[in-house]
């Protein structure tokens, strides 16, 4: 995009600096000891300093050269450590622009009024979901909270219903089990005047997931998407996740364009340019996916239907289930879960502790009666997909895809059977497209990734293996 300028720019190494360590600390105590159940409920994770400095340096600061009236916003603040970053890193800016944060809790609030951060910042208590600033902004820069937004104890962010209804009217992105982080995106996007510049640190899954299609469809209608990823390991140990840079320009010259970037060796490199994105699922491209991509006459989903076994809490509340161990087993099954799989195996106990009547087996899906290939999620550190044939029928539970050939014209002439597949599926060759396609964004496959998988026949699968491409 015109004024983001990676390729003449390079960029600290993002090492922890000695100062920038105990600052760290110093910070990281505070917030465990003091705010630690505020940080659990509201999703908040503390940013390392030599990321802050990384975003902040992203900004386009010739933009502000000769404008007056520059408003800069870090929504859901926490420590303000964004604006601080600002201070710190663009003193100049800093003292042009009138900066703003907005924090939901008042104790956080309380702490940063201790600490003297005053000057210029101005702290506003508000639901940032929620707010209505009655103004734009020119920057949009921070660290939004990630999590589903639910009282329940199964995820992060605790959110009344009637809250969370107020979110799904107020945001068209709105779709499904939506992160909050989603949410945030949007609104900031909104409140963004044009030719306004967006940077957040957030979880490169709305790049792939289903839940994040009407996300990607706005970006790429209402300006330029830049996403750097920085891989694993920004987090830790606080959170063992990938994290991306989002650098979005909204403007109308730059809308349905797309940069996949990088950042490695202490600079940032493209990977791909899109210029006619419509929200499409962001991938990773490597000549060996291209190569696996271009034999591969189908894709999963052409041949197979995809189901998901039902989750836990689904299976604790089925009138069907039993958690007691039967005195007389021969009239039930055990229900199995990703344990049971392992490649071209299934173990046919119990690992799980739950049981079901082979009568009522049905009841929990009716692909449960015939035998079908299971493909397990996990794929986190070696991209391993994981199938095998449920021969015996038995009932699943959890992160488990069941795979139903499908019987229409458009797969009659396709002529891989179930075990060449389960070859195929196990084989080193997806376990390396996995990888180069998606990375570490996500810590298993989801059913976009699992349907979009390329698969071949019988004469693109023996090429492959003929040609050693590996």
């Amino acid at each position: 995009m015109k004024r983001i300028r990676y390729r003449q720019k390079r960029y600290k190494p993002l090492l922890v600096r000695e100062e920038a360590l105990v600052d760290y600390k110093v910070h990281q105590s505070i917030v465990n000891n003091n705010l630690k159940g505020i940080r659990k409920d509201y999703g908040m994770f503390f940013t390392p300093e030599q990321i802050v400095d990384f975003m902040v340096n992203l900004i386009d600061v010739t933009e502000y050269t000769d404008k007056k009236d520059i408003t800069i916003l870090e929504p859901a603040c926490g420590l303000a450590q964004f604006l601080v970053g600002i201070r710190r890193n663009q003193p100049a800016l800093s003292k042009q622009a009138k900066l703003f944060g907005v924090e939901i809790n008042q104790d956080i609030i309380n702490y940063l009024t201790t600490v003297n951060i005053g000057g210029n910042i101005k702290i506003i208590r508000a639901d940032y979901l929620l707010w209505q600033p009655g103004s734009s902004f020119d920057l949009v820069i921070g660290n939004p909270p990630y999590g589903i937004p639910s009282l329940s104890k199964h995820y992060p962010i605790k959110i009344d219903p009637d809250t969370k209804e107020k979110y799904k009217s107020l945001y068209e992105t709105w779709y499904g089990k939506y992160n909050v982080y989603g949410a945030f995106i949007e609104r900031s996007i909104k409140l963004l005047r044009a030719e306004g510049q967006l940077i957040f640190i957030v979880p490169p899954t709305f790049m792939i997931l289903d839940e994040f299609r009407k996300l990607r469809a706005f970006l790429s209608q209402n300006g330029g998407t830049a996403i750097i990823y920085l891989g694993p390991g920004v987090f830790k140990p606080e959170a063992d996740v990938s994290s991306v840079v989002l650098n979005f320009l909204k403007s109308d010259k730059f809308t349905s364009r797309l940069e996949l970037l990088e950042y490695r060796d202490n600079k940032i490199s493209t990977i791909k340019v899109n210029s006619h994105w419509q929200g499409e699922v962001v991938k990773f491209e490597t000549d060996y996916t291209h190569t696996i991509e271009s034999i591969c006459s189908y894709r999963l989903a052409d041949i197979y239907d995809l189901r998901i076994s039902l989750r836990t809490p689904e299976i604790k509340h089925s009138p069907y289930i039993v958690k007691e161990r039967p005195l007389r087993e021969g009239g039930y099954l055990p229900l199995l879960n990703g344990r049971n799989l392992k490649c071209n195996k299934v173990i046919y106990n119990n690992l799980t502790g739950y049981w079901i009547k082979k009568a009522e087996v049905k009841k929990l899906g009716r692909y449960f009666s015939v035998p079908h290939i299971v493909v397990g999620l996990g794929f986190r550190g070696n991209g391993r997909v994981g199938a095998a044939i449920d021969e015996r029928c038995y009932p699943w539970m959890g992160d488990v895809y069941h795979l139903l050939r499908k019987n229409d014209l458009f797969n009659l002439d396709f002529d891989l059977g179930d075990s060449e597949i389960l070859d195929y599926l196990n084989s080193d060759y997806v376990r390396r497209y996995v990888k180069d396609v998606y990375r570490e964004i996500t810590y298993h496959l989801s059913i976009t990734q699992l349907k979009n998988l390329p698969l071949p026949n019988k004469k693109e699968w023996r090429e492959i293996r003929r040609k050693k491409i590996l």
